[in-house]
Order: C-alpha cells, then sequence, then structure tokens
C-alpha cells in the first residue's frame, strides 16, 4: 500500500513540478520556484527514500549499512529543503501582500532562485556535517542510525521542522487577517484589488493555507513528541513495559502522518491551486487516449485513415 501510494506521488510530484516551471515562463510569479523546490524535496521522499525504506524492512538482502546511510541523508533533505521551501513560500506572499510596491524589488526572479539554491546548500551542509555525528548500529529489522549527541539531532528537529513550520503557520494566520482586512477596507483611487494580479495572488493564499495547516498537522505532533522525550523522558530504561507501550502505540500514529505528508503535499498543489489543476487538466486532454480511428473527409465522403 505505501509503495503504491509512493509511486502516485512521485507522478503527481513530478507533473507539478512540469506545471510549476510552465507557469513560472508564462507568468514569472516568483512563488513557483519555491514551489518547485518544495516538490522536489518531497519528490526525493516519495521516489527513493519511503519505498527503500520500507523494502529494507522486509527484504533481509537490502539492509546494508551504506544504503541506510543514503536513505537517512536523503530522507533528513527531504524534510529540511520542504520545510524551508514552505516558509519561503508564505514568506514570498507576505511580502506582496504587506509591500506591494516594493514586492517587485524584493523578491525579483534571480533572488527567488538565489534563496532556493542557499535552501538546498544549507540543508546539504548541515546534513553532511550531522553524519559525522552519528554511527549506525544493527537491530532486528535492520540498520538505524544512531545518533552520538542529541544535540546535533535537536539542532535538526528545531530549525529545519518545527521553526520553519511553526513560522509558515504564523505567517499564514497573519496573512488570512491582513487579506480580509484588504478585501473589507475601502477602496481608494490607485488601489489594485481588482487587477487580474491581485486575484490571482489571493486565490494562491487557499493553497498557502491547505498546504501550511496540512504540514502543521502531520509534520509538527512528531517531532515535538521527540522533543518532549528527549527532554523529559530521559531515563526510557526505568519506564515499565506499559508505558513503554503506550508510549509507542502514542508515537506510531505521529509516525505514519510524518510518513503521508510528501505523499499528502502533490495532491493539495495539483488539486486545490487553480493555475495547476487547469494545467493538469489540460495536459490530460491532450493524452491520446487509445488507438482512435482517423477520418479525412472529403466533400461528402468519408474515408478512415491507416495511420
Amino acid at each position: 500500500m505505501l509503495l503504491a501510494a509512493c509511486m502516485a506521488a512521485t507522478v503527481f510530484n513530478v507533473i507539478v513540478i512540469y506545471c510549476a516551471v510552465r507557469l513560472f515562463k508564462k507568468s514569472g510569479d516568483t512563488m513557483h520556484i519555491f514551489i518547485i523546490s518544495m516538490t522536489l524535496g518531497d519528490l526525493l521522499l516519495t521516489v527513493f527514500c519511503h519505498p527503500q525504506e520500507f523494502l529494507t524492512r522486509r527484504h533481509e538482502v537490502l539492509r546494508h549499512i551504506h544504503l541506510c546511510a543514503v536513505i537517512h541523508f536523503c530522507n533528513w533533505l527531504g524534510l529540511g529543503v520542504s520545510g524551508l521551501s514552505l516558509t519561503m513560500i508564505n514568506i514570498d506572499k507576505l511580502i506582496y501582500f504587506q509591500w506591494p510596491l516594493s514586492y517587485d524589488r524584493t523578491m525579483s526572479k534571480t533572488r527567488a532562485i538565489m534563496f532556493c539554491m542557499l535552501i538546498w546548500t544549507v540543508s546539504l551542509s548541515f546534513h553532511t556535517n550531522f553524519s559525522n555525528f552519528s554511527y549506525f548500529r544493527f537491530v532486528s529489522y535492520g540498520w538505524i542510525q544512531q545518533i552520538i549527541s542529541n544535540y546535533f539531532y535537536q539542532t535538526f528537529m528545531v530549525l529545519f521542522c518545527v521553526l520553519p513550520v511553526t513560522s509558515s503557520m504564523l505567517v499564514s494566520g497573519y496573512l488570512f487577517r491582513l487579506t480580509r482586512q484588504k478585501r473589507h477596507a475601502p477602496v481608494t483611487v490607485g488601489d489594485s484589488l481588482d487587477t487580474p494580479t491581485f486575484k490571482n495572488k489571493m486565490k494562491s493564499l487557499v493553497f498557502i493555507f491547505a498546504t501550511t495547516a496540512w504540514t502543521s498537522f502531520s509534520l509538527l505532533p512528531y517531532r515535538i513528541f521527540n522533543l518532549v522525550r528527549l527532554q523529559l523522558m530521559k531515563e526510557w530504561e526505568t519506564y515499565d513495559c506499559d508505558q513503554k507501550m503506550m508510549l509507542n502505540w502514542f508515537a506510531w500514529p505521529l509516525v505514519y502522518l510524518l510518513t503521508i505528508n510528501p505523499i499528502i503535499n502533490p495532491l493539495i498543489t495539483a488539486i486545490i491551486y487553480a493555475p495547476y489543476r487547469i494545467t493538469i487538466k489540460k495536459l490530460l486532454l491532450k493524452v491520446p487516449l487509445g488507438n482512435r480511428p482517423l477520418y479525412s473527409y472529403k466533400g461528402e465522403s468519408t474515408e478512415q485513415s491507416r495511420y
């Protein structure tokens, strides 16, 4: 089931990236650049990390320490890039609605690309150094990454998971309040509330709210639970079996939410964001359905082509 979901999500991620490239070339909206970056992070998880992790647990031949190291590296890289890119999507729209006159200068195409390159560079650097602070040990179902210092792991969770998602949630809430004020404010001379650009930006907010809400719901609970566990449950070995079982039962649903996050993300983009939905619809209409007979009309006679 997980493999099938990952395969479907991989297809949707590729389609979303294709749509984002086309829409960026057409409109020049820098938000599409950040969507490409976020979707690439999700694609890394759905095309490699989640399927390989699932197969490693099922097939003993895949339980190799080097493969495990690559899976963990790509997993953390995808999570970090996706979270930081989501933050930049919210910041991009915050700049537009809060300071519309300086938006083109502040968030140019070149600067947006530089921000994405910075996100990937910081994530790659952090997770490359992270491998120096961890080692792998074998358990019953394969190799797992054992962290030498919890400080490094907590730093990752705070900087790449909790802070980006929390800040995105706060910015989305502020954007919701700001846009409501703008829509209910009296129209003055020079306002651009009825321009097509403003209306398109308003439509994109629905997608931003939905993506941020889903990411907050699926990623934050497990990360916060882990932080609480590391800080307040340090004496794990002193807990009895019932306490450990209760905590494990509480943690497993949060792990599943974390796993399906990159699977649902492309569906939100493809279904909720209107430009992507329309582009995908046009793309699907161009796909040939079977071997349809071609007809050529000459006057009143009809001939069926052989080609």
